[in-house]
């Protein structure tokens, strides 16, 4: 048994849990306090993050709870199983780590427990703890450790709620607070569940007033605006009739153009096998082309063998022309070059006594 100096020291929850378990109404008075703790803090908007034994000091007057902003990094035995899928801690996940550590202060030993991260984490995702031997505490924990969180205790304001009425079952030696006491928490609590449910009643009531007066104005809005569609009605009837006529001269004039497209489709047609026959045609006349360019390109060559056979021939003849040009000249060197070197002498000679020319004249004029 602890003494009155042990008591008053500051230790926190995981130093105490190694002395062993709390007395059942130390336990529930305990959770009680944590429980009030945690409230305050959903109650800001926030989550405590990391609800362990470690973070919560136990004084001779109560819990202190200090907060952590960022989840532990090791899997812990107060860890909520939708935290290791990988969702962010939420209040729920606060109500699981609580459920968790009541089980431990009443029992003495931890709800979830394993020789490695990996086996621990299997104890939170699909084991469930002993009973604790109290069928209330067990309600309680259970409640607030399932699985899916949408099954857990939603709120801390229910966890408060469910610890209070079970300190009326617990025995008289292990009642948490005297008789009386528990009777004013209730009608405390009881009262203010009234006050705020009187609250809710009156916000419903204003909202269900001002939208009666919203409806009652949104009707009689659309009342005249239904009547002046139904002013505005007979001009759009007429105008329809209208429109429904040049909508029958429009279709007429579609089913024409139509027809026009058909026929053009039709000459179209026509004209590509008029393009056909041509392409035909043209096939033809480019191989009979190419017939006779062929049959050119021979008679060319030919031409171009004989011409060539007729300049070498009128080579020949022109070279035999010189050659008779040079006897010609060498023959009028040798034969009238001495008569003219003596032609004085044969002057004389020049003609026969019958007028003619004597027979050098003649060579002369050769």
């Amino acid at each position: 048994m602890r003494t009155s100096e042990e008591t008053n020291r500051s230790l926190t929850l995981d130093q105490r849990l190694a002395e062993g378990p709390f007395a059942l109404s130390e336990a529930l008075r305990y959770a009680a306090l944590l429980a009030e703790e945690v409230r305050q803090v959903h109650d800001s908007g926030s989550n405590c993050g990391a609800l362990l034994p470690s973070n919560i000091a136990v004084t001779g007057t109560g819990l202190v709870l200090r907060l952590s902003p960022h989840l532990p990094a090791a899997v812990t035995p107060y860890t909520a199983p939708e935290i290791l899928q990988g969702n962010p801690a939420d209040a729920r996940s606060d109500i699981f780590a609580f459920g968790a550590i009541v089980y431990e202060m009443v029992t003495g030993r931890r709800a979830f427990a394993g020789d490695n991260p990996d086996a621990l984490s299997v104890s939170l995702t699909i084991s469930d703890p002993p009973p604790s031997g109290t069928a209330g505490v067990d309600h309680l924990v259970s409640n607030c450790i399932a699985k899916d969180p949408a099954v857990r205790c939603q709120r801390m304001q229910k966890v408060i709620l469910e610890l209070r009425l079970h300190s009326f079952s617990a025995p008289r030696t292990q009642a948490i607070l005297p008789k009386q006491s528990l009777t004013a928490a209730l009608r405390s609590e009881t009262r203010q569940l009234e006050d705020r449910v009187a609250g809710l009643l009156q916000t419903q009531e204003k909202t269900i007033v001002e939208i009666q007066q919203t409806s009652g104005d949104a009707i009689s809005e659309l009342r005249d605006r239904l009547c002046k569609v139904e002013s505005a009605l007979g001009p759009v009837q007429a105008r329809s009739t209208v429109v429904e006529t040049l909508c029958q001269q429009i279709m007429a004039h579609l089913e024409q153009v139509q027809q026009n497209i058909e026929a053009l489709d039709e000459r179209v047609n026509s004209m590509r096998d008029g393009i056909d026959v041509l392409s035909q045609g043209a096939t033809v006349l480019h191989d009979y082309v190419g017939t006779r360019m062929h049959e050119f390109e021979q008679t060319l060559k030919s031409q171009r063998t004989t011409i060539a056979s007729v300049v070498a021939g009128q080579t020949q003849t022109d070279d035999l022309v010189e050659g008779l040009v040079s006897a010609m000249d060498l023959l009028h060197t040798v034969v009238i070059g001495p008569a003219d070197e003596f032609g004085g002498v044969m002057d004389g000679f020049g003609k026969n006594g019958d007028g003619k020319l004597g027979d050098i004249e003649l060579l002369h004029a050769m």
